[in-house]
């Protein structure tokens, strides 16, 4: 006759705890590229986590000198304004649980817990800050990299195939011409060159899949294996003008942001200066697991919490969208 092992919840509860740490901590370490939307933009860990929010206080500089007769009894004068932008730091939640049947059967076979629920909870955290950083949300009033207030949107020239200002449309055929794509992403970066009075320049591209595909693999001309993407990359005012490599990135979900007028619901290009001075992502507690916990008689929870005031652009100014460069791809 085989003996009857019984566990009591004590037991079970002491082994998940044991074993979670060791779990969540190899879940921490690997890396999902898929959802990394750290590539996007600088984030900021460096708040107090559990801090209600953060001010950050920006100025400027006003006046200009002249000449001056000995006999004036004014001089121009110089100025410094001062303004101060809050964002509010807001909790989330995602965990994961185990019941009492789960663990009594690793206990029984002397296996550990498996990761599978922690790496599940800890891509729903990555998804979640993604669409955070790319959209914003509404509820909490946050805007995201593709749809800040404030940030000047345009449709480029309307001088392809037709009269159009697509790139290439939904059956992938190119409507401009390999210099008229060139010449509106260089538009894009020294519009922000202009609009800083030639202090800054953006260094990063986003693109819908769609546009980044076709310019990724059509050929500059017909006489080179050089293709669209490859000349860019090469020839862009950003990297002409400081010797820097311009970063340009495929994002799928740009494929339908557009919003600006005839273009909305298609492609939109977002240009912009990846640097902390004038955009980054509040994180001041960045996604962790808390001991676990029973909550109920049958079942045992490992909460997950962060904290996050989404993303914040100190000036819109080094901010461009560029809208119905690309339509949506057909379905096949």
């Amino acid at each position: 006759m085989n003996a009857i092992t019984t566990f009591n919840d004590a037991q079970a509860l002491t082994l998940v705890q044991a074993q979670a740490f060791r779990v969540n901590q190899r879940v921490y370490e690997a890396k999902y590229p898929d959802w990394d939307f750290g590539r996007l933009i600088f984030v900021d860990t460096s708040g107090p986590e559990w801090s209600p929010g953060i001010l950050t206080y920006t100025s400027d500089m006003t006046g200009r000198a002249n000449w001056q007769s000995g006999a004036a009894k004014d001089v121009p004068l110089a100025d410094v304004s001062q303004d101060m932008q809050q964002k509010t730091f807001h909790m989330a939640a995602i965990g994961y649980q185990w019941n009492i049947e789960e663990v009594n059967v690793a206990i029984q076979i002397g296996q550990p817990l498996p990761a599978r629920k922690a790496r599940a909870a800890r891509l729903a955290y990555m998804q979640f800050m993604y669409g955070l950083t790319l959209f914003g949300d509404a509820e909490k009033g946050l805007g995201g990299l593709t749809n800040y207030g404030g940030v000047t949107a345009y449709i480029p020239p309307a001088d392809g195939t037709g009269g159009s200002p697509l790139w290439v449309n939904s059956a992938g055929v190119g409507i401009k011409t390999p210099a008229q794509i060139v010449r509106d992403i260089n538009r894009a970066l020294t519009g922000i060159r202009t609009a800083t009075f030639n202090t800054e320049m953006a260094d990063t591209v986003l693109l819908p899949d769609e546009a980044y595909d076709y310019i990724a693999g059509t050929p500059y001309a017909a006489t080179t294996m050089e293709t669209i993407l490859s000349f860019i990359l090469r020839t862009n005012i950003y990297t002409i003008s400081t010797g820097r490599p311009l970063t340009i990135r495929a994002v799928r979900e740009l494929g339908t942001a557009a919003t600006t007028g005839a273009a909305a619901g298609k492609g939109r290009m977002v240009v912009y200066k990846n640097d902390e001075d004038y955009a980054k992502l509040h994180l001041p507690m960045p996604h962790r697991f808390l001991p676990a916990v029973a909550d109920g008689p049958l079942n045992t929870i490992i909460p997950g919490i962060f904290r996050t005031g989404g993303v914040e652009l100190l000036t819109t100014t080094t901010f461009r969208y560029v809208d119905g460069i690309s339509e949506p791809a057909a379905a096949s």
